[in-house]
């Protein structure tokens, strides 16, 4: 049983470091047992804020490459979940982390549950949130693949701005608006609006659902207990993680009351409770 100290206001310690051939910037709070919190798609580590201050540990918490202050590379390769995972090895390394629990939030859930298979060593335990182990229908990753594609021109054409307004527009993000407060709505969609036009594109086109190897036949070889935590009222991810707590040798299904699919804005207290309980007991 891992037990992790109760969380304080520490300093948080900002450092650049190369990982695996990319720079990534990277957020150090507290001292203790290594816990990596992986942010979603045009998120930050800053947008993972309300789980750094309910959590405690070492917290460890990037931003993913193309994202916030990490580096935006041209080319496509480094941007794949395998080559991201890789990333993230090297940084734990650097970091004197060679276990650690780890966080990942929709994309930042893809991106632990590739580490994990990947890197198994390395990994205490997982609680994803609102995250998928792919498409496994092949017409359906088609056409995800082409639609992520449209999104990434679309980002490089038209800009940021134009594509955050659609990209909030979905009803996917309804429960967010309404329960978050003007002022953190209105600094959440600065947040994404600062994002790298081609950091995102390089995302969506690498490493977005479209793009993943599905990855459903390998759930039954993660060994690792594996909390799934999922919003009330994200019926789609509810579905995705019913399946998964089922074809994961330790994976259990956690439901957020009176949330849709970002739990840990839309109900931090609740979310990060459920994540320090899973911890504790694996």
């Amino acid at each position: 049983m891992t037990k992790l100290a109760k969380p304080s206001k520490i300093v948080c310690v900002e450092m650049k470091l190369a990982c695996d051939g990319v720079r990534l910037n990277v957020d150090v709070f507290g001292t203790g047992v290594p816990l990596l919190i992986l942010h979603g798609f045009t998120g930050s580590a800053s947008a993972m804020e309300p789980l750094v201050d309910r959590l405690s540990g070492r917290r460890i918490v990037p931003d993913l490459i193309g994202h916030g202050r990490s580096e935006s590379p041209a080319s496509l390769n480094p941007y794949s979940l395998s080559n991201i995972s890789n990333q993230l090895v090297s940084l734990l390394t650097q970091l004197d982390a060679p276990r650690a629990h780890v966080v990942g939030y929709s994309l930042g859930g893809r991106i632990a549950l590739t580490l994990a298979a990947n890197h198994p060593a390395m990994i205490s335990s997982l609680a994803v949130i609102g995250a998928s182990p792919g498409i496994a229908d092949n017409r359906e990753r088609l056409h995800r693949l082409n639609n992520d594609r449209d999104l990434a021109d679309s980002i490089c054409q038209k800009g940021i701005g134009s594509f955050v307004d659609s990209w909030i527009a979905s009803p996917m993000w309804n429960s967010l608006q309404q329960r978050m407060t003007p002022e953190q709505w209105t600094r959440s969609l600065a947040q994404r609006r600062s994002s790298h036009p081609l950091g995102l594109a390089n995302s969506l086109r690498a490493s977005g659902t479209g793009t993943m190897s599905p990855m459903h036949n390998k759930l039954k070889r993660l060994n690792v207990p594996t909390l799934l935590i999922v919003g009330e009222e994200d019926q789609k991810f509810r579905g995705i993680a019913k399946e998964m707590a089922a074809a994961l040798p330790h994976g259990t299904c956690h439901v957020i009351k009176e949330s849709g699919h970002a739990t840990h804005l839309e109900r931090p207290d609740a979310t990060a409770r459920a994540i320090s309980e899973h911890f504790e007991c694996s």
